[in-house]
């Protein structure tokens, strides 16, 4: 009979042997591991938003940052810019987001959330988030919070490295790294409000 694996008392996981250099100390089969499984439940935690996971991106993005063209959208979230076209036209067909023509120039439309589109994102969010939760559960909320930052973190450098690096035939859809562009902003007064 193989003996147990050894288990953490925190959270009943076996442990990992790092000095092993098995499979499971590879970052690659960890990441591979956490995306497969946050694909595949997160593609149903965001299954009422048109686009599914790419509809919900640019739901985030446009509900965050500053209104941008459709184009530069597809840039900044990596998705293929005939693909960003289908996402916006089915969110449009919803009342989850509208063009509008920019105001420096006409030709470009610009896209922007509705109010329909605001509460489709919530509700998505807390869908989405219980299921980061599920796949982290063998973290406590602190290390939870930490692997967030810290993937978001390394993300930003991945992709500042990315750009350097001589372009491979498949990698014109990379997510461009700007987290100017999603700092918090103040809400503008409402017609109702006066500002102080």
């Amino acid at each position: 009979m193989p003996a147990p694996h050894p288990t953490s008392a925190a959270n009943a996981t076996p442990e990992i042997d790092w000095t092993s250099d098995g499979i499971e100390t590879e970052l690659g089969w960890s990441l591979t591991s956490m995306y497969q499984g946050y694909s595949r439940a997160g593609s149903v935690a965001v299954a009422e938003v048109p686009g599914g996971p790419r509809g919900y991106q640019v739901l985030v993005a446009t509900t965050t940052e500053q209104p941008t063209s459709q184009l530069a959208l597809a840039n900044r979230l990596g998705i293929d810019k005939t693909a960003m076209t289908y996402i916006i036209d089915a969110l449009e067909t919803d009342a989850l987001v509208e063009r509008r023509p920019d105001p420096r120039d006409r030709r470009i439309r610009q896209v922007y959330p509705t109010e329909a589109g605001r509460a489709r994102l919530g509700t998505a969010r807390v869908a989405l988030r219980t299921v980061e939760s599920t796949l982290m559960g063998a973290l406590t909320p602190d290390e939870q919070t930490q692997l967030r930052r810290l993937l978001a973190k390394a993300a930003l450098g991945a992709g500042a490295t990315a750009a350097t690096l001589p372009a491979a035939p498949h990698d014109s859809n990379v997510p461009v790294p700007a987290p100017e562009r999603s700092r918090r902003r103040p809400t503008p007064p409402t017609e109702t409000e006066t500002p102080s």
